[in-house]
């Protein structure tokens, strides 16, 4: 009896000694200044022309490039724009996509990428193409989970997260680098843009990083900056720590915390939800001009439950469980959302998921490169032969399966 009073008096002396030790976020922004916004995040705001970096003007820019380029021509102007979804190890289908169509010899450049979540992770390489490409095969074939994140119970008291990320930010800090970002600036001034998405759990927003202009600024920590945004977007809540992004307010610093984009929404477009004309100043004329096509590659499934797998009673296993069922059906709202936008601004929309009724992936948090390597192959010979886009989404669809 005595033995065991004292384990227990151990282990209350252990968990109060690990909640002493326990770290304190960085100052959060005072309430007055909640609505600030990090350098390189975009003021979402369409009447907004006060902030550097606005979507009116990163748009707005953007577009009137375009219209430059084609100013001798009367042919219609291609703007093609892809979004990478969420989905974890799953990104090994996009991965397979994006090989498969670049083999196959007509993978566009895209004038328009946005990433979250997994997304965020393989943005970058698309954006570049060409033999960038050929690193999200290696990414997504090769790693494994001990690469990215290790479990560390003692992380839950100091970083409100059950897993130690530091191998994913050490292969951040080996692949984005000063020559990486001097590609991306590059690309940026030729009018094409990179968007990534984080939540700001702070206010409990969508966040959405302007990454071309962030690479293209002369700040010091831009590198930093750009690296802590990618794992920011795929800091899964809980699973991963958060990251903690410097605000500065009259020479005071004050930090908010992102966490996850695909927490907020699991794939995105800005720019599909405003009239050009209006916001954009690109006269109808010129609005009329465009053949603007929509390619979403999603990282996971649409419209079908992941596969039975009874949880077990563990926090880790039943966390993992909520948070997939949750994110599938933001998935599904979103892609329903986006799609309805598409049609109204006669923007072609292409759709690629992992086809239902196959279980390649055991769990999209785990990173197993047998599974990924099978995944992979199926997404490259469906984009090799002519990848068989799913272009149209009937409106009541969404209505029959309650979902």
């Amino acid at each position: 009896m005595k033995k065991v009073r004292y384990q227990a008096s151990l282990l209350i002396v252990l968990v109060i000694f690990i909640y002493g030790c326990a770290s304190t976020r960085p100052a959060a922004l005072p309430s007055d200044e909640s609505a600030r916004l990090p350098w390189g995040a975009l003021d979402l705001d369409i009447e907004s022309d006060h902030s550097e970096y606005t979507l009116k003007k990163s748009m707005g820019e953007a577009l009137e490039i375009k219209l430059k380029n084609y100013s001798g021509s009367e042919t219609a102007i291609p703007l093609n724009i892809l979004a990478l979804s969420g989905g974890g190890s799953g990104g090994a289908y996009g991965a397979g996509v994006l090989s498969g169509w670049k083999e196959r010899g007509d993978l566009p450049q895209f004038d328009i990428v946005t990433g979250i979540s997994t997304g965020s992770i393989m943005a970058s390489f698309a954006f570049l193409g060409g033999e960038n490409i050929d690193t999200l095969q290696d990414i997504f074939t090769t790693l494994e989970t001990e690469n990215l994140y290790t479990s560390r119970l003692l992380n839950w008291f100091s970083q409100a997260s059950i897993n130690d990320t530091r191998p994913l930010k050490e292969k951040l800090i080996k692949g984005i680098n000063e020559p990486f970002l001097a590609k991306i600036a590059a690309e940026h001034k030729k009018g094409r843009r990179l968007y990534m998405g984080t939540t700001n759990l702070d206010t409990g927003q969508l966040v959405v990083w302007d990454m071309g202009a962030i690479a293209s600024s002369n700040r010091p920590n831009k590198v930093q900056r750009y690296r802590d945004i990618i794992y920011a977007s795929s800091a899964v809540p809980i699973l991963f720590p958060p990251q903690f992004i410097e605000v500065d307010v009259e020479e005071k610093k004050f930090y908010q915390m992102h966490v996850d984009g695909g927490l907020y929404s699991n794939v995105f477009m800005i720019g599909l939800l405003v009239n050009w004309s209006d916001v954009l100043h690109v006269s109808a004329k010129n609005r009329d001009r465009f053949d603007a096509n929509l390619y979403v590659i999603a990282n996971r499934k649409y419209r079908e439950s992941h596969a039975y797998k009874p949880s077990p009673l563990e926090a880790t296993e039943v966390i993992g469980s909520l948070l997939l069922v949750a994110t599938d059906l933001l998935f599904d709202r979103t892609i329903h959302r986006i799609y309805e936008s598409a049609q109204t601004r006669n923007i072609k929309f292409h759709m690629a998921t992992i086809p239902n009724g196959t279980d390649f992936i055991s769990s999209p948090m785990d990173f197993i490169p047998e599974e990924m390597q099978g995944l992979f192959s199926l997404a490259y010979e469906q984009a090799l032969s002519g990848y068989p886009w799913q272009t149209k989404i009937e409106l009541d669809e969404y209505d029959k399966s309650g979902r």
